[in-house]
């Protein structure tokens, strides 16, 4: 077993580790705190326990493995492979009740993201992609069912159905204008999604996601499902998104340098 298909493998124990300990407030109910100095950028008890118990399983099973998180400190390791890790995204959705949370793990080699988790614990699912050789994303279920994940083709923006988490609050007002430029001419477009935007993406259901505002531990698990299903994934002038904040999947690649025009025209 090579490297990538043992770390590909220990996804599974990430996976229900993670579960064990998110799932059980998520449905009881758990308060959070605000860390942000300005707006709101809730932390919850599920958020850092989770992450502690992640880095727990990663140290002790590759321990010269580096590790990234959205709540605490890095740990660099000695060696190529890089673990981004965030437990509950978005949280703002798990303290509401809503079940389009995900656990985000990435892996990247010499600091590219190769493999990616995205884990939807309240909806039974998980989409993971493999991008190390012949890229390839699956998504699978509770009951042991996996399906081949693969992108929408379409030939017109007007024919996109376009996914955003929260325009108003995650876009600044060039951002907001170069969205709505794109949002009035898509066949329609759908809300508050997170990350379940991207496996709906993968899944050809829908077509386009924009988003702002991304960190890279938003942002690195989605590269590889994304790009597995055949789609195209990059900031929104065409560049490498892992580290954010702006990103642009399509899963029509034909389609990207129209979209490019109007997201160019963002103002910072």
């Amino acid at each position: 077993m090579s490297d990538i298909e043992e770390r590909l493998e220990f996804l599974d124990e990430l996976s229900a580790a993670a579960r064990e300990i998110t799932l059980p407030l998520f449905r009881s109910g758990v308060a959070a705190e605000n860390k942000a100095e300005s707006g709101y950028d809730p932390v919850t008890e599920a958020d850092i326990e989770a992450e502690r118990e992640l880095r727990r399983l990663i140290r002790a099973r590759f321990p010269d493995d580096s590790i990234e998180g959205e709540e605490l400190p890095d740990h660099v390791g000695s060696n190529a492979y890089s673990w981004t890790l965030d437990p509950i995204d978005g949280t703002r959705g798990f303290v509401a009740g809503v079940p389009v949370w995900s656990t985000l793990i990435a892996l990247s080699q010499h600091g590219e993201p190769v493999l990616g988790m995205i884990d939807l614990p309240a909806l039974n699912i998980r989409a993971v992609g493999d991008i190390s050789g012949e890229p390839v994303a699956h998504l699978i279920h509770d009951n042991g069912e996996t399906e081949r994940l693969q992108v929408r083709t379409i030939d017109t923006l007007s024919e996109a159905r376009l996914g955003c988490t929260q325009p108003f609050g995650m876009f600044g007002p060039g951002e907001l204008a170069a969205y709505k430029i794109i949002q009035s001419g898509v066949a329609f477009s759908r809300l508050g999604l997170d990350a379940f935007g991207y496996v709906l993406l993968a899944q050809g259901r829908m077509d386009l996601m924009i988003e702002g505002g991304m960190k890279p531990c938003d942002v690195r698990a989605l590269m590889p499902v994304i790009i597995g299903a055949g789609g195209v994934i990059t900031d929104w002038h065409g560049g490498n998104p892992k580290d954010g904040p702006r990103l642009v999947a399509c899963g029509s690649p034909a389609l990207m340098d129209e979209l490019y025009t109007y997201l160019g025209r963002a103002m910072t």
